[in-house]
């Protein structure tokens, strides 16, 4: 088999926390410390070309992916179109990092912060490396935190205490019109109809709809869990006298 044709394959199976998980956390922690890197030893307009070429990255990411599927007739409506708030992100990410917005970064941060970060503990993924299956999953979910992180650091646009309760607002709204969405096509985006296949948190929710409940709190809990740090690096500048 060519590598295009094990690339363009979904034949190759994916274990949670098994070998090819804990290689794609590796991979996606030393582009935690290149990130790093370039917050503290690049200028805002170098930070800026960096942010938004890994923006056009996300989104070529998941065209390819997208194309690759279309051509190979296994784009599915049902599960395929970018309306995860990870793919959704990723599929927008040039038009939402093209130029720094603290009230925007602030909402993407939470869902961030407190969905795709727990996508990568617990991935609902099927296919492994090396099909595109497998990069596109950790390059959207891997790259929307570490871009995040990137923007509010390069740019020192910290998350208010106000945007938990912004973002829970957005969330709900968001999650409302998916699921007349979800209904009008019988598919299951957001897992609003029922829960992810792999393990995830959602097992430990209770039954539909008591986890979507439950999961409404959990999320606001750990948007505040995320708000945490800033908190301390507020009261750190405050108090700094230079």
């Amino acid at each position: 088999m060519s590598i295009w044709q094990q690339f363009t394959s979904n034949q190759f199976a994916f274990h949670s926390f098994g070998t090819q998980h804990l290689s794609a956390v590796i991979v996606w922690g030393l582009f935690i410390v290149a990130a790093i890197w370039c917050v503290r030893n690049l200028n805002p307009a170098q930070n800026l070309l960096v942010s938004r070429a890994t923006a056009v990255f996300l989104l070529f990411t998941v065209i390819l992916w997208s194309l690759i599927k279309l051509y190979y007739d296994r784009f599915n409506l049902l599960v395929d179109l970018p309306l995860s708030l990870c793919n959704l992100f990723a599929a927008t990410a040039p038009l939402l990092f093209w130029q720094p917005n603290r009230r925007r970064l602030e909402v993407i941060y939470f869902l961030v912060m407190s969905g795709t970060l727990q996508a990568i503990i617990t991935p609902d993924l099927y296919v492994g490396f090396p099909s595109n299956e497998f990069f596109k999953y950790w390059i959207v979910h891997g790259g929307l935190v570490i871009l995040v992180l990137h923007n509010i650091f390069s740019f020192q646009m910290y998350p208010r205490l106000k945007g938990v309760l912004v973002t829970f607002g957005w969330l709900n709204l968001y999650a409302a019109l998916l699921y007349g969405f979800n209904l009008a096509i019988d598919a299951n985006y957001f897992y609003l109809i029922s829960k992810p296949g792999n393990p995830s948190i959602l097992d430990f929710l209770g039954p539909w709809p008591i986890y979507i409940v439950i999961a409404e709190l959990v999320a606001m809990v750990f948007f505040a869990i995320s708000y945490v740090p800033f908190h301390f690096i507020k009261k750190a500048k405050d108090s700094d006298p230079t």
